[in-house]
């Protein structure tokens, strides 16, 4: 699946070998390039491999109310390189030693990745 600025790029090509491109069309490029918003997306795995199941996830859209949105109760993605080869960026991966306390019981909190992309 192209972006929308992949697709832009090409109907510009298009238009350039045609001779019909204009300035109009290079600047609404300009303005499809500085329209990117960001998505966070936390996805909790059952492991750090990035084939592990999942077991919660969380997606974070600025431009949309301040809590995560779950569209579904059903995870986007079966494991954290699906999400990956989907065109999701690792910004961080999980720590294990953060999830060895012995007086807390935060299990359902599994190995955290936090991935970004920007549509």
């Amino acid at each position: 699946m192209k972006s929308a600025i992949e697709e832009w790029l090409d109907n510009c090509v298009e238009k350039l070998n045609a001779g019909e491109l204009t300035e109009a069309d290079l600047r609404g490029v300009a303005t499809a390039l500085s329209s990117k918003k960001q998505l966070v997306l936390y996805l909790y795995s059952k492991s750090t491999n990035l084939r592990s199941p999942l077991g919660g996830w969380a997606l974070y859209d600025a431009t949309a109310p301040d809590e995560p949105v779950l569209p579904s109760q059903d995870a986007p993605y079966a494991s954290v390189l699906d999400a990956v080869k989907d065109g999701w960026r690792i910004v961080q991966f999980p720590r294990p030693e953060l999830y060895n306390f012995t007086d807390v019981d935060n299990t359902y909190l599994t190995y955290e990745f936090i991935l970004e992309k920007y549509v």
